[in-house]
């Protein structure tokens, strides 16, 4: 029984709080001299759910006590030693443990759903967050990205567009944009999409849209993107996924996954799109940056010189 090799408890698979909870039970079913009954076939149970943290979830009572070589009833018993409700207890935290390193916005859903009573916290937040960023990183590859930056860097003017739940994050944008860019036109601003229109009228050749698109998406961002790619500018999207109306008008687009189970959707990932790129422009163009750093801030001298007098 003791000869078992021992998991990797490095593994993310090991750090979620249950896998943490019976890797501590493993250790207290193992000590020699522990008076409970039939403890080794207990430990038999605990050990093998931590040696197969990705399959004991996808099994039925039957199939995981003859895994662990030990009865139905042996399987019962380490539930109820944890504070479970029997198997049914066991099978359902052990779900919601596979649900949190799969798909975090499943495994809140499925908490908020069987818990209503326990709220919606920080920690099921950060998971989600977490979660939707991984989804980012694997959505978008470095040269997709590279190359958004590129268009966004060597624009005449810079056009930034988001209506509906995007509105302050284009506004965002437009203030992350500003100081490392040559020239840039926030669209979103007072008056709608008729004075958004008026302002882009002149967009062509060597100039750059950037929109943002998130469901339910905005007719009125498709239109005046569809305005400014027929009138030759470059077309550049942060939208949710590939099923976006944007992928038809876009040149290049780069994916923020929304997922939330509460709200509509999670601008998280779209925010950190946001920073990078604003991060990505700001290192391309340096050297023209630091020359408008250093006349913003004569500027801002002045002002405070003026304010002062």
């Amino acid at each position: 029984m003791m000869d078992t090799p021992a998991p990797d408890f490095t593994h993310k698979v090991y750090k979620t709080p249950l896998m943490q909870r019976m890797s501590q039970v493993a250790k207290e079913l193992g000590r020699p001299g522990l008076a409970l009954d039939r403890q080794p076939a207990l430990y038999k149970v605990a050990d093998f759910i931590l040696q197969n943290p990705w399959l004991s979830p996808t099994l039925n009572i039957e199939h995981l006590s003859a895994g662990a070589g030990t009865s139905t009833a042996a399987v019962n018993r380490l539930a109820n030693y944890m504070g479970m409700n029997g198997f049914t207890g066991l099978r359902e935290a052990l779900v919601l443990h596979l649900l949190e390193l799969v798909s975090p916005a499943d495994w809140v859903r499925a908490q908020v759903a069987q818990h209503p009573e326990r709220g919606f916290g920080l920690h099921q937040q950060v998971r989600l967050s977490t979660g939707n960023l991984d989804a980012a990183l694997s959505a978008n590859d470095d040269d997709r990205f590279d190359s958004v930056v590129t268009s966004l860097a060597q624009a005449r003017h810079l056009y930034v567009l988001g209506f509906g739940n995007c509105h302050y994050l284009a506004g965002l944008a437009t203030t992350c944009l500003v100081p490392h860019c040559a020239h840039v036109v926030a669209l979103n601003m007072e008056g709608g999409s008729e004075n958004a229109a008026y302002r882009m009228a002149a967009i062509g050749p060597g100039d750059t849209l950037l929109t943002l698109a998130l469901q339910p998406y905005a007719n009125d961002t498709l239109h005046l993107a569809e305005y400014a790619a027929s009138r030759g500018a470059a077309v550049v999207a942060i939208t949710d996924s590939p099923a976006s109306p944007m992928m038809a008008v876009a040149n290049q687009c780069l994916f923020a996954p929304p997922t939330h189970p509460v709200l509509r959707n999670s601008k998280v990932a779209m925010l950190v799109l946001i920073e990078a790129l604003a991060s990505a422009v700001r290192l391309r163009n340096l050297e023209p940056i630091n020359q408008s750093i250093r006349l913003a801030e004569d500027a801002l001298k002045y002002v405070q010189g003026k304010g002062c007098a």
